[in-house]
């Protein structure tokens, strides 16, 4: 991309904090209702749409450097991760009372750093030892089958991802493979991802933004009719393939709305800048959640009037202030450091090369 979708980042906004709201919401109760644990999954959803959709349109361009796209890219998802993974055992270690579904194990952590899907027993599913980096697992899949077509155009990129992973969910839903790891990458969600590129495709191609206004009224629709199907259908279980395909089905049409009127859409600084830091929010929300939750139980009880309100509110601006914070001081740093790594490294070999020709010379 030329210049930055604004609306792409109300939407990373958005996603962040649904997860933030979900998990807000869970994190003093026992039990899990189903509409707060969708809240989170329809959050995760529409950022995996979000990230088809950016992928694509970064190299829009057709062939690109794969090692130098998957570099740039670990520098974006990595070190931070890894970061909250340590802290996060370190805390399990010392202070295990403060995680409901997070206990340290040395292997876990091994895996979890190396992105290696895996059982846990602690939180019944497949997930790192910070719960949280199941979704970057996920990312890094993506980047890596992105990177791997790196010699082929984008639609044939695009295309052949969709074969692959499409193959992929009719394995486990045919034949349901019992291993994480096989389980992990024969699910169903990584469609959201393909959701996200063929949209990247539509918009780099010049078809997205050209949608009539009958069409958007017949996105729009099909976009509230799948997220009230999401909250509504789909059995008891969070993760359930018909509430998945409701959700996609509201994330595809959030995209393309959103990218479509991206001009037209007023500015809003604030839910800019919590896009900009999604990654962090996403990153850091449960510590603050986790921090005010139980400090206001513990000085106040579950049962005081407002109790749930408050700890509600407080959560979610803890969340989005701790990730504003990070992204400030720790993630924007982080990046600016890489690309100024990256430009000295070309002009140092550009320099290079200069003097060898005129040394040739």
């Amino acid at each position: 991309m030329t210049s930055k979708i604004v609306t792409i980042q109300y939407l990373r906004g958005l996603a962040a904090l649904l997860v933030l709201a979900s998990h807000v919401l869970l994190y003093p109760l026992l039990s899990q209702p189903l509409v707060y644990g969708r809240l989170g999954w329809l959050g995760v959803i529409l950022f995996f749409v979000i990230s088809g959709f950016i992928m694509v349109t970064v190299t829009a361009g057709g062939r690109f450097d794969g090692l130098k796209f998957l570099r740039r890219r670990v520098q974006r998802v990595v070190p931070l991760y890894w970061v909250f993974t340590l802290v996060a055992a370190a805390l399990a270690l010392i202070a295990p009372q403060l995680f409901k579904t997070t206990v340290f194990d040395g292997q876990q952590l091994l895996l979890s750093l190396a992105f290696v899907p895996f059982y846990n027993p602690a939180s019944h599913g497949i997930h790192p030892l910070y719960k949280l980096g199941w979704t970057l697992n996920y990312e890094m899949f993506f980047y890596v089958s992105f990177a791997l077509l790196a010699m082929v155009t984008v639609r044939r990129r695009v295309m052949a991802l969709t074969i692959a992973y499409l193959g992929l969910a009719i394995v486990g839903q045919v034949w349901a493979p019992e291993g994480a790891i096989a389980q992990f990458y024969t699910s169903y969600m990584p469609l959201a991802f393909i959701a996200g590129a063929w949209l990247g495709l539509a918009y780099i191609e010049g078809r997205l933004v050209r949608i009539s206004s009958a069409m958007t009224g017949l996105v729009g629709a099909l976009a509230l009719v799948g997220i009230v199907e999401g909250f509504s259908w789909g059995g008891e279980a969070v993760e359930e393939i018909a509430a998945f395909a409701g959700f996609l089905a509201f994330a595809i049409g959030a995209v393309a709305l959103f990218v479509r009127y991206d001009g037209k859409v007023p500015r809003f600084a604030l839910m800019e800048r919590i896009g900009d830091a999604s990654y962090s929010i996403y990153l850091a929300h449960i510590f603050a959640v986790a921090l005010v939750a139980g400090v206001w139980l513990r000085l106040f009880g579950a049962d005081g009037p407002g109790s749930g309100l408050a700890i509600t509110g407080l959560s979610i601006l803890g969340g989005v202030g701790i990730g504003l914070v990070l992204y400030r001081f720790l993630e924007k740093p982080l990046l600016d450091w890489f690309r100024r790594r990256s430009v000295d490294q070309r002009a140092r070999l550009a320099a290079n090369a200069v003097d060898h020709g005129n040394q040739t010379i």
